[in-house]
């Protein structure tokens, strides 16, 4: 059921990546609710697929603490899911359909990588320093921030796309769908503004949880290092956008070197932390397990 929910999630984001497309390149207001209902059809299914694989993995010996992120394939599944949802959430407060030809395809291809992974679409057996309720705090938060980044990245291309049509002798009837550049910066900024605190309490809940299984709340670990400069980056956005009065593209370009760091600091760190390589490991039963249980078993509660 999980995988069928699943793969009819995938084909929804595809189409609705495709309508998107099809009202960029159109007149056609039609297109925009045809897209908008299969991404809200992509999100109803795709929530109900993370819902059965959680009641599913925790029926599993040793998994009273699953939650559906603990590989690379849940990783990268979570993920376009909150970036669909908080998309989805942008568009309550201001509905630009257009902005979903510059995010859709982003989440499409997110999906297409979570199939991609080697480990596959089943449940992991989880290593000790998983087992805990302050990693589902932790990494929920963590994908939130992620994704509320993502989609200003999203609106962030969009941003350059209308600027170059308006310095354009010749723009396209693109230009006419696409909002000011003034709106385009200003919702860049209002996304990262409530998306930093966020991050900052999910980085704190990261210190927390690694005090409980490792015994110290922060170790100089790749991971650690490269999440803090996510966390700077995005705070010197801030700190130049307002009070340093940054606007336009010098500040769509700072949001976009932050999402560049937030997506090495996401898949790419990874394969150099000895403590966060739970997500690449083929199978946690035996390396990954032994690697971590000395110290894990003996800090969690």
């Amino acid at each position: 059921m999980e995988k069928i929910l699943f793969h009819l999630s995938f084909v929804s984001y595809g189409i609705c990546s495709f309508l998107f497309l099809g009202y960029a390149l159109t007149r056609r207001e039609r297109w925009a609710v045809f897209a908008n209902g299969a991404l809200r059809a992509a999100v109803t299914f795709h929530f109900f697929s993370l819902v059965v694989r959680t009641f599913v993995g925790r029926q599993m010996p040793g998994h009273d603490f699953y939650v559906p992120w603990s590989n690379w394939f849940e990783s990268f599944s979570f993920f376009a899911f909150v970036i669909a949802l908080e998309y989805l959430v942008v568009q309550l407060r201001r509905e630009l359909p257009i902005l979903g030809v510059f995010i859709t395809p982003f989440i499409f291809f997110i999906l297409m990588v979570a199939l991609k992974s080697p480990v596959g679409m089943q449940i992991p057996t989880l290593n000790p320093v998983l087992q805990s309720p302050w990693l589902a705090v932790h990494v929920s938060l963590m994908f939130v921030a992620y994704a509320a980044f993502a989609n200003a990245f999203g609106v962030g291309l969009a941003f350059l796309v209308q600027e170059r049509q308006i310095k354009s002798h010749k723009p396209t009837g693109l230009i006419f769908r696409m909002p000011s550049l003034d709106e385009l910066d200003h919702m860049i900024y209002r996304i990262i503004w409530w998306a930093v605190p966020v991050l900052t309490m999910g980085l704190l809940l990261g210190s927390h949880w690694a005090y409980l299984a490792w015994g110290r709340y922060w170790g100089w670990d790749p991971k650690e290092i490269s999440a803090a400069i996510t966390w700077a980056s995005y705070f010197f956005y801030l700190l130049m956008r307002s009070p340093f009065g940054w606007r336009g593209r010098k500040a769509v370009l700072l949001s976009i070197i932050g999402f560049l760091i937030m997506l090495g600091s996401y898949i790419g760190v990874n394969h150099y932390s000895p403590l966060h390589d739970f997500l690449t490991a083929h199978d946690h039963t035996e390396n990954s397990s032994m690697k971590s249980k000395g110290s894990a078993d003996q800090a969690l509660p």
